[in-house]
């Protein structure tokens, strides 16, 4: 027997420790929420932060909503607070509300939450006769992932990962796991939303971390031309993989599915130790850059590759006109000083050509020239050194021209 009140605070509560399952499966509301006895100790946890967030998808008041009403912003409150796992004072600036009205606006939609729960009890005890099955509740939490990736169809990988890390921090730390994050120096971004890679990687970063106590997980990322192979790998074999962890994977499989995406188990000596996920990569622009200067090269691609640019390096004259013609890029960057090839030639030679003449020429060099440069077929002067701010602003301008 709980009473309105008292159940309002467990719903406040059970959020400030939504990714903790250690917490939520011990959590008063896990007898509440979830009344099935056949449910084992390790999923109550995982059903209680489901069935949490689903919660949030239901205060979605719609697109009719004006923006900035109440219920638009206690849903808008509620998500940023615990879907995307903002602190406090982030989400008050998010939604340009002051620190006292954010708590304020808080508790409402903690009252509100509670309140679509506290509907389907019979109001005297709390029995959940009439709780809707978990795959209800998976669903609503798919379809509001779905939502927000409509408006957040990319991802920075490093971002996404730290901030998975930070939420699961303390799970880690009562487990004595350490996270070994390793990734390449230029990280494209990846063409799955934010929000919806961020929650698959808490499911999967968690599961792990229920098996694999005073262990190490190790997250690895290599990009091929189309996707992002990203591996997670404990050093320690033998994960457990009952029904619970099969039906698991298969919502984790049916969320990324929706970024045609995939995950599916990593073995070693033919026993589980992780998850491999393949992410796809959707560059927007091809830059093909020549320069015979190597560390000039490494900061395009430094600069370019998380902007959705797949860039192609070439460090001498040599092969750029046949280059060109094959991969056909959006843009072309030449430097004019290499010690083989005249960068003036070679600008004449792709402007001259009726297969290249087409292709924007970004002239980038110490050579203060650019009246030149755009006389003889340039489409853009960018001086070195430059930053890259001054890099995009120019690409940017090339695109507004189109």
């Amino acid at each position: 027997m709980v009473s309105k009140s008292e159940f309002c605070d467990q719903i406040g509560n059970a959020y400030q420790h939504l990714y903790d399952l250690v917490r939520l499966r011990n959590h008063p509301l896990a007898q509440l929420l979830v009344t099935d006895p056949a449910v084992d100790q390790k999923e109550r946890g995982w059903q209680v932060h489901r069935r949490l967030l689903a919660a949030i998808e239901e205060l979605y008041p719609g697109t009719e909503a004006p923006p900035y009403s109440k219920e638009w912003r206690r849903h808008r409150l509620m998500v940023l607070r615990y879907v995307e796992a903002m602190d406090a004072q982030a989400v008050a600036d998010q939604l340009a509300i002051s620190r006292r009205q954010y708590y304020r606006e808080h508790a409402s939609a903690i009252e509100a939450v509670a309140g679509l729960l506290w509907e389907r009890s019979d109001n005297t005890a709390f029995e959940l006769t009439h709780q809707p099955a978990i795959s209800n509740d998976t669903n609503a939490m798919q379809r509001e992932l779905a939502r927000i990736s409509q408006t957040d169809a990319f991802a920075s990988l490093p971002e996404v990962l730290q901030g998975v890390v930070a939420v699961l921090n303390r799970v880690l730390e009562q487990a004595g796991i350490s996270v070994e994050i390793t990734l390449p120096e230029e990280m494209p971004v990846v063409s799955i939303g934010h929000n919806l890679l961020r929650q698959v990687l808490l499911g999967a970063t968690g599961y792990l971390s229920e098996n694999v106590a005073q262990s190490r997980i190790s997250i690895t990322a290599q990009p091929t031309d189309t996707t992002m192979r990203l591996v997670l790998e404990a050093d320690t074999y033998d994960i457990s993989t009952g029904d619970e962890f099969e039906s698991r994977l298969v919502n984790l499989q049916e969320m990324l599915q929706m970024a045609n995406a995939s995950i599916a188990l990593l073995y070693e000596r033919e026993a589980p130790t992780g998850f491999v996920l393949e992410l796809p990569l959707e560059y927007q622009w091809i830059a093909l850059v020549v320069d015979d200067n190597e560390d000039t090269l490494t900061l395009f691609k430094r600069y370019l590759t998380p902007n959705r640019y797949r860039v192609i390096t070439v460090p001498s004259a040599d092969l750029v006109l046949n280059l060109a013609r094959e991969i056909r890029p959006d843009v072309i960057i030449l430097d004019l000083m290499m010690p083989e090839h005249d960068g003036w030639d070679l600008l004449q030679l792709l402007s001259n050509q009726p297969d290249t003449a087409h292709l924007p020429i970004v002239i980038c060099s110490v050579l203060k020239q650019k009246e030149l440069a755009l006389s003889l077929g340039a489409s853009a002067y960018l001086p070195k050194p430059f930053t890259e701010q001054a890099l995009l602003a120019v690409l940017d301008s090339l695109q507004d021209m189109d």
